[in-house]
């Protein structure tokens, strides 16, 4: 036994509450080393003069990297205050109990005296709250200028002019009349990039937070959006950046007015007055100044989020926009920018306000740390993409290889946080799936439908359904095409099935588990389950060069499939294939690959 390698941490992602009457356990072992595990709960009590009282509950293998695999149970509890004791066997029979203080032999002496994990009792139990509308949600990345115009169609891109300074037209009133279009594509859930007074047609920086900028529209016909939103059961999401302001910004203006006398000279990191930058003469990407800025740009200057008047400013205006306007939720980006210290206070003014607000960071790290308790509902999930493309585009890594780097993913949050993660294969600052996929649509589609099928909340960026590309932001932002005759038809059908798939059976993505099937490094397949209950839902992906042939259990059902070929019984290069069945039918190894 590998005792070194076994390993559970309470109140982290390895113990969690998922209501106050059930705690999820996971145990960390070595690879291959254990063949079962259980978990032992009992009384705070025990000695070496009295029996301790337990019951035993068996854990499951849920997940195996290359050096760890790990087990995981749901345990329903009880009013009072109890501890839990692992029990683990290896694959030669030896058998150890595991405590928060030692893992020691299984004598009967040491399981009457355990130093268990303590279970806190009914009302010190701290419950992490998550929207649960968000299980139920498909979303949908708006970049407002590039949409829809409501009064007339957008203009056309110049190829002699910046992508960066084109305003193309798109506005609220365009939002609004592609309501039907949106929900006829199964679509409950819209992300607005951002709306504030700011700089381009993006708004890349704000120079006020508390107006919607006149390029799209104003306040009352932003009202009437949320309000048909809602009216439709659909839900709508704002990107906001507060790690910086526009140097149009009456903050940023009063500065260089009034010098260090000014009323906001704390609000902003600045080592020297006036305020000020230059270019190198030898080289115009190198920009020195005397206060700090974002993004390269010293027209973004950053603002001191550790002072307190800078906090409440921007708490004070993400609340007027839920109060006013019941807005959703939020995404902030650059979330690695904002203390915990910031996040906790503001997700903490949001849920008084309304308790199912949904409040996600985005990262260009993978910091997984920031979603606790406290801080973020969720992240955006920008890793699985490359993952996915290392495997499926490049063959940079072999399908055992991806089963361990997505198991790896997977257990960086607790599951529980795991349902309500935006999932996204590109969005509105990175290249397009077509685009990464080489304009290869079976891929894209491959992919997207593999994406659908993990836990979270999956997003697509306006156009996806038509079969949109471009790459690195700003090509990415293309002008929404409505002329029909120019649409992928098999695009737009196929992104309608996805979604109303997903939608229907949202119950078993958010919540089932997730156990990997057959998988073959020599012909580049992966399969894996999704179990709730009694129903199963099975899938095969082919990211292989050959088509390769799969035996279906009989009364099965196919649910969704692509590039099948079934006189063959055969799916092909990027085809893949979804099947239901209930429990007697369907087992880990389904589909006969042969």
């Amino acid at each position: 036994m590998n005792k070194a390698a076994i390993l559970h941490i309470p109140a982290s992602e390895m113990a969690y509450y998922e209501n106050k009457d059930e705690l999820h356990l996971q145990l960390q072992s070595a690879h291959n080393d254990l063949a079962d595990v259980t978990v032992l709960v009992g009384e705070v009590s025990g000695n070496n003069n009295d029996s301790w009282r337990y019951e035993s509950f068996f854990m499951q293998k849920t997940f195996a990297t290359r050096y760890h695999d790990y087990w995981e149970v749901t345990l329903k509890l009880n009013k009072n205050e109890a501890q839990y004791v692992f029990k683990v066997t290896d694959t030669y029979g030896n058998v150890g109990l595991y405590d928060a203080q030692r893992l020691c032999e299984a004598t009967e002496e040491n399981a009457n005296s355990p130093h268990g994990f303590i279970i806190e009792n009914r009302d010190m139990r701290q419950v992490t709250q998550i929207p649960d509308w968000v299980t139920k949600t498909v979303w949908y990345q708006i970049q407002i200028d590039r949409f829809a115009n409501g009064n007339d169609n957008l203009a056309k891109l110049s190829e002699n002019e910046d992508n960066t300074t084109q305003i193309l037209g798109g506005d609220l009133t365009g939002i609004l009349s592609k309501l039907d279009y949106l929900q006829n594509l199964g679509i409950n859930g819209i992300v607005l990039s951002s709306i504030f007074e700011g700089d381009g047609p993006f708004k890349l920086t704000t120079n006020d937070f508390y107006s919607i900028d006149s390029q799209f529209g104003n306040k009352d016909l932003f009202k009437m959006l949320v309000s048909n939103l809602h009216r439709r059961n659909m839900k709508v999401v704002l990107k906001m950046n507060l790690a910086y302001l526009s140097d149009n910004s009456r903050q940023w203006r009063e500065i260089l007015e009034e010098g260090q006398h000014a009323k906001y000279v704390d609000w902003f990191n600045i080592k020297g007055f006036p305020p000020k930058y230059s270019q190198d003469p030898h080289n115009k990407n190198i920009v020195r100044a005397n206060y700090k800025f974002s993004e390269l740009n010293p027209h973004y200057p950053t603002l001191n989020l550790k002072n307190p008047e800078v906090q409440t400013y921007l708490i004070q205006a993400i609340k007027y926009w839920v109060e006013h306007f019941e807005i959703d939720g939020l995404i902030l980006d650059h979330a690695d920018k904002l203390s915990r210290e910031f996040v906790h206070l503001l997700n903490r003014n949001l849920k008084k306000m309304k308790p199912d607000f949904y409040l996600v960071g985005k990262s260009e790290m993978s910091n997984t740390s920031v979603v606790q308790l406290g801080d973020f509902d969720a992240m955006t999930d920008d890793a699985l993409g490359n993952l996915l493309l290392n495997f499926a585009r490049d063959k940079k890594i072999a399908a055992s290889e991806f089963k361990y780097q997505l198991s790896r993913q997977m257990l960086a949050q607790n599951t529980k946080l795991s349902r309500v993660t935006l999932r996204t294969l590109d969005d509105l600052t990175s290249s397009r799936i077509l685009t990464r996929c080489r304009e290869n649509k079976a891929l894209m589609r491959s992919l997207l439908t593999f994406m659908y099928l993990l836990k979270g909340s999956p997003a697509i960026t306006y156009g996806t359904e038509l079969g949109l590309s471009g790459h690195d932001f700003p090509s990415n932002l293309a002008g929404m095409d409505w002329n029909q005759e120019d649409q992928d038809d098999k695009m737009m059908r196929f992104i309608k099935v996805l979604n109303n798939f997903r939608l229907q059976n949202y119950k078993i993505l958010s919540e089932g588990s997730f156990e990997w099937g057959q998988i073959s490094d020599s012909y580049d397949y992966v399969s894996f389950i999704r179990r709730k209950d009694k129903r199963r839902l099975f899938a095969l992906f082919n990211f292989g060069y050959n088509g390769i042939k799969f035996v279906l259990p009989k009364h099965a059902k196919l649910i969704l499939g692509q590039n099948i070929i079934d006189e063959k019984s055969e799916i092909g290069q990027y085809g893949f294939v979804i099947l239901e069945a209930y429990l007697e039918i369907i087992s880990k190894y389904a589909f006969l690959v042969i």
